[in-house]
């Protein structure tokens, strides 16, 4: 009776350290199987090195890429694509330039008409000193090497700006009729001499 009586009050503190065993069991089978979750279903390699709020070493890197800006003048003419940015250095000052188009009316005809009505917009921003506009300094050349004359005016209609504030920005429509095909829309500010020109595809198929 007396060995019973002894072990007694035992009983309770060994049926808590095993509940208290069986819940530490339970949470790291818990956290284990997060891990494994996040991971793919796989641990991280023991070798590899993490740290809080990095990335792992073993995950594949990726690049970064930024716009190239590239630099147009009167001694070095750079030609572009539709959507590029220019920064154009002039006599008296500078300003990024920008060609977006050519917008048509219609595609899908049948047979290719010879040549369609085209929209762009040039956007003149960041001017740095004296950045005159003269609808003048803008032709088109279609693939034949023909030159056309668009007509120029304000990006909502009426007459174009006649300069760049320094430190705005413009936009203006160019316009016209040109053969369907390749060309480019060439911006010779202040001179005959084209600085810079920017390559397109008039499509109606």
């Amino acid at each position: 009776m007396s060995s019973i009586t002894q072990s007694m009050p035992r009983r309770p503190q060994q049926r808590l350290l095993r509940i208290a065993a069986a819940a530490i069991l339970a949470a790291a089978a818990v956290v284990s199987g997060v891990q494994l979750l996040t991971s793919g279903g796989s641990a991280a390699p023991a070798h590899h090195e993490l740290r809080y709020g990095g990335i792992p070493k073993w995950l594949p890197k990726t690049e970064k890429t930024e716009e190239r800006i590239v630099t147009a003048s009167a001694a070095k003419p750079t030609l572009a694509i539709q959507g590029n940015t220019v920064a154009v250095e002039l006599a008296h000052g500078k300003v990024l330039a920008t060609t977006v188009g050519p917008e048509v009316p219609e595609e899908g005809e049948f047979p290719v008409p010879a040549t369609s009505p085209a929209s762009f917009v040039v956007t003149l921003a960041e001017a740095h000193g004296a950045v005159p506009i003269d609808p003048r300094d803008f032709t088109v050349t279609d693939e034949e090497g023909d030159i056309h004359h668009p007509k120029i005016t304000g990006l909502h209609g009426g007459p174009p700006p006649t300069e760049v504030p320094a430190g705005k920005t413009v936009s203006m429509k160019v316009r016209g009729v040109f053969p369907t095909g390749d060309g480019t829309l060439n911006w010779a500010p202040g001179s005959r001499k084209t600085v810079v020109a920017w390559d397109f595809d008039i499509e109606i198929d």
